[in-house]
């Protein structure tokens, strides 16, 4: 076994934060850097060092070493340091689909001006991988997968070289590495622990300061013992020898053991190199290798950790709210701006995405750190979001000085919809409250007036109130703006909406809540002739488990269900909306004492708020709750009651078809196989004749599991205290260091927001996936009393730009980041071919078909300034290349 092929890599892999803080870290990154860059200086046969994959490890380093810097474009340059193609390593289910480009295309880039860039898809320690990375690779000129975790049952099939295939057919050569990153790590973890007279923990390794002494005879031993098990397993007779691991300084006594080695095997030709030469050996056998296709979320040889989902749920609620910022408002506003004159903002996007994007490191998005790492995700966010929505208000309001009003001496309030079609949907305002005699109503372009209903008192800056009304029609990628006026309250009533004291209801639903059972939800969907029984039940169980993962007591555990309390119910009508208020102290357990829960209760308050609206087939949910307990699980069930051996959920640019059984059995695997998955946007069940989505905003985690037909649950809570405990019924032994994370128990009041989206047939052909996308991504609006020289130069009903038929899906709207060109970004989120009808708001000398890269492919002829077609294969993500006309 000692003849074969292998490739030793030189890496550290460098969390940013976990559980030491990056600041931290940093000082440790010094040690490491100042080690690295000595060895390449002095030991010309230490061919090569891989830094993570990641660009942002070499920022953090230059921001205090910016003398390096000419050192740091020497080595890359020469390829004997060997960074990106990322920004930083992200887990990929937790981030948007664009928010993966982004990390790409700002890794690219600051590689780039280093000298160049690591082609290498590397993500080796990512919990899970969706199906789509292979076309977000191959959009980067990045043809090859190399990973760690996620593997299944199908690893023994497949072996360690495999092609991994997205839905649309883009292909990558996939390395995966059984025995982990560390394979041929030669130094230990030891650590001296040590509290600062002020009292700061930390943790130090000894290995920055006082290297071991290595054992090359040692080494050889376990280089052949590698060998002997991969070998077997790899098409391409190679094998690749991890000389690294977490926060490791390079090891330059590797190259010794691998003389020794080659002089014992001189039949051998292992050689000090790097990801790519190992790939290229690969690449060689490219046509013998399997091809799978699919999401990777197996736990046979590594934790998959899937617990990371719901853990600190509130940075997945701030996540989700960047996210949708940055996106979905300030990206397009920004450039709808620049194209009437406004100077585009790309260094405050820029910073905002990588307030994100840091955010996005593993460690950091899990909420698998200790408390004071996951203190500075909560300012990063706060920063992105603070930077994105003044950007997203500013832009509009640019716009709103180019339009008259339709009412002289009005106040001016723009809606505007981020979405690529028409659509109707509630907007929620902030205005001057009212007196009881007075009302509020916005009159459109036509003279139309729209209701506006009065929904509370808000406590900012002034006496305010939160108003709601629906906007209707607002088109596609554009705004609608009215003239609010305030008048005498007229006697006028709704001819859809009703409530009554435990009922509301529209034109589409009747939602009744039982006061003697928590509220539970009866829904009667008066189109289908359908009804729903006891949805919105709050489910609270114990957790043992920890950050990274849910885990039953050991002892009997029996669920505390809300419907084991009465509720408080009030109700109200007007004439936008029908909302009804439910409030439930639910009982539960203080926390656990060892594996049992505590006999000693404590009242978990929830209040939940349903809304309907006229001419909207929803019913929204905003539920709060003032998590008192530790150690529990909180979810919302919806036993939807129909059969099905699948669930439909929004992933990313596609929609997975996901089994409700577990994949496998995981007799032999280190972690039990997931019940509980990633979503995006929604999740939906259906027979095939009628079905239920659920809709969410930043509340990544579902179950479904069959309990007379399906059950699906979403995860609002869970709260542990441990960063890694030992003893858990769902992992095989530790995950990380055991430290105490108190604030992990979420002892925070949290709100809550989902949507119930009943409907005929399937995800796809009900339109449901559009119902759903109006949820998450809601109307934004601003309001104006000033006058302009500019108004009347814009319509006050305006589209920047179009895009049919509904199956395809716009994410992007932005500025190029290397040119004034535009960049348009959609994907089809259907299985059939599509013929693209784009049409645009703004005249244009040229178009191309590019790469995520925003490399120019190929070309498009347009019959017209304004008209682009072209045709879309099913599942495929385009990106288009706008050269604008400019304004005058």
């Amino acid at each position: 076994m000692s003849k074969g092929i292998g490739i030793l890599v030189s890496h550290t892999h460098w969390d940013r934060e976990w559980y030491l803080t990056f600041q931290e870290y940093r000082m440790r990154l010094l040690k490491v850097m100042d080690k690295l860059l000595r060895v390449l200086e002095e030991v010309p046969e230490f061919k090569s060092f891989t830094l993570d994959g990641q660009t942002a490890v070499l920022e953090d380093f230059l921001e205090v070493a910016p003398e390096k810097a000419p050192l740091i474009r020497k080595y890359v340059s020469e390829g004997r340091l060997l960074i990106g193609p990322w920004f930083t390593q992200p887990d990929e289910s937790l981030a948007s689909p664009e928010a993966l480009v982004r990390n790409l295309l700002i890794g690219h880039r600051m590689a780039a001006m280093y000298g160049s860039v690591m082609k290498v898809g590397y993500l080796p320690d990512t919990f899970g991988h969706v199906p789509q990375l292979p076309q977000i690779l191959r959009g980067f000129d990045i043809d090859n997968f190399v990973f760690m975790r996620g593997m299944g049952d199908e690893a023994e099939e497949l072996g360690v070289e495999f092609l991994w295939e997205a839905p649309d057919g883009s292909q990558v050569i996939a390395v995966h590495m059984p025995y982990g990153y560390c394979n041929l790590n030669l130094y230990h973890y030891d650590a001296d622990i040590w509290r600062s007279p002020e009292g700061w923990l930390s943790a130090f390794l000894r290995v920055y300061d006082n290297p071991p002494k290595i054992d090359p005879e040692h080494v050889c031993d376990r280089i052949s013992k590698l060998i002997e098990a991969l070998l077997p397993r790899a098409k391409s007779g190679a094998v690749l020898l991890m000389n690294g691991c977490d926060h490791q300084p390079p090891q330059p006594e590797v190259l010794n053991a691998l003389r020794i080695f080659k002089a014992k095997h001189p039949e051998s030709t292992i050689r000090h190199g790097t990801l790519a030469d190992y790939i290229a050996l690969v690449r060689r056998v490219k046509d013998k290798l399997k091809v799978y296709r699919g999401e990777l979320r197996g736990a046979k040889y590594h934790f998959l950790l899937v617990g990371v989902l719901s853990s600190r749920i509130y940075l997945k609620q701030l996540n989700y709210r960047s996210q949708l910022l940055l996106e979905h408002y300030a990206e397009p506003l920004s450039l709808w701006a620049y194209l009437l004159g406004k100077r585009y903002p790309h260094a405050l996007l820029l910073s905002a995405w990588k307030r994100v994007l840091r955010n996005h490191a593993h460690d950091s998005i899990y909420g698998s750190g200790t408390d004071p790492v996951h203190k500075e995700n909560e300012v990063r966010f706060h920063q992105a979001i603070e930077i994105a929505s003044n950007i997203a208000h500013d832009a509009a309001k640019f716009l709103l000085s180019y339009v008259k009003a339709p009412m002289e001496g009005s106040l001016r309030v723009l809606v505007y919809n981020p979405l690529n079609w028409l659509r109707t949907d509630a907007v929620t305002l902030l205005l001057p409250a009212l007196e009881e005699d007075e009302e509020y109503r916005l009159v459109d372009e036509t003279g139309t007036e729209h209701p506006v209903q009065q929904v509370r008192p808000v406590s900012y800056w002034g006496d305010l109130s939160e108003f709601i009304f629906a906007a209707r029609d607002v088109p596609s990628c554009g705004f609608k703006v009215f003239s609010l006026i305030k008048q005498k309250k007229t006697e006028s009533e709704s001819q859809a909406l009703r409530a009554g004291p435990h009922f509301i209801e529209n034109e589409y639903f009747r939602v009744e809540a039982d006061p003697q059972r928590g509220g539970a939800l009866r829904i009667i969907d008066k189109r289908h002739g359908r009804v729903l029984e006891d949805f919105n039940v709050f489910v609270d169980e114990a957790d043992a488990g920890d950050e990274y993962n849910y885990s039953p007591p050991k002892g009997e555990d029996v669920p505390i269900l809300s419907t084991d309390f009465e509720a408080e119910i009030e109700t109200h009508v007007g004439l936008v909306g029908a909302i009804m208020k439910i409030n439930v102290v639910m009982k539960v357990p203080k926390g656990l004492e060892g594996q049992k829960r505590s006999s000693v209760l404590v009242d978990l308050p929830i209040v939940t708020e349903v809304r309907l609206y006229t001419g909207i087939p929803r019913i929204d949910i905003f539920t709060t709750v003032d998590n008192t307990a530790e150690d529990h699980r909180l979810r919302v069930r919806f036993p939807t009651g129909l059969v099905s051996d699948i669930c439909h959920v929004d992933g990313h640019f596609y929609v997975l078809s996901r089994p409700v059984k577990p994949v496998s059995k995981g007799e032999d695997w280190v972690e039990r196989p997931p019940t509980t998955h990633p979503q995006l946007f929604w999740v939906d069940v259906s027979d095939g004749k009628y079905g239920v989505m659920l809709a969410n905003r930043g509340l990544p985690e579902y179950e479904a599991k069959e309990e007379n037909g399906i059950t699906l649950y979403l995860t609002l809570i869970r709260a542990v205290g441990w960063l890694s405990r030992g003893d858990l019924l769902t992992r095989k032994g530790h995950a990380g260091p055991g430290i105490p994370v108190p604030e992990a128990q979420c002892k925070r009041k949290l709100t809550f927001e989902y949507s119930i989206i009943p409907h005929e047939g399937d995800w796809l052909s009900s339109k449901a996936y559009k119902v759903a996308r109006e949820f998450a991504i809601p109307l934004l609006y601003v309001t104006s009393t000033s006058t302009s020289s500019r108004q009347g130069e814009l319509a006050p009903v305006n589209s920047l730009l179009s895009l049919e038929p509904d199956v395809l899906i716009l994410t992007a709207v932005k500025k190029a980041e290397d040119s004034d060109n535009i960049v348009l970004r959609f994907y089809n989120v259907s299985g059939k071919h599509e013929r693209a009808k784009l049409s645009l708001g703004f005249d244009i000398e040229k178009a191309w078909l590019a790469n995520l890269n925003e490399t120019p492919i190929a070309s498009i002829k347009t019959e017209s300034k304004r008209e682009i077609e072209l045709d879309v294969a099913p599942y495929k993500v385009i990106t288009l290349l706008l050269k604008p006309i400019k304004r005058v």
